[in-house]
């Protein structure tokens, strides 16, 4: 069965929170502070992205 736009949407949401997780992962066990700015760099990136994903998701009309 194929996904409607909501369904994907939905999906993206669930994704970026995955990858939001895996950052965070890496925040707790990276060494080298140029590593941690990176990964920071990425981890703001996500932040906003999840957020205004979510926020589409919610205001999404049917």
């Amino acid at each position: 069965m194929q996904m409607n736009a909501k369904d994907q949407l939905q999906s993206a949401c669930n994704q970026l929170s995955t990858a939001q997780g895996a950052l965070n992962q890496a925040m707790s066990s990276v060494e080298k502070p140029e590593n941690k700015q990176e990964i920071e760099k990425a981890l703001n990136a996500i932040n906003n992205a999840v957020s205004v994903s979510n926020s589409a998701y919610q205001n999404y009309r049917d």
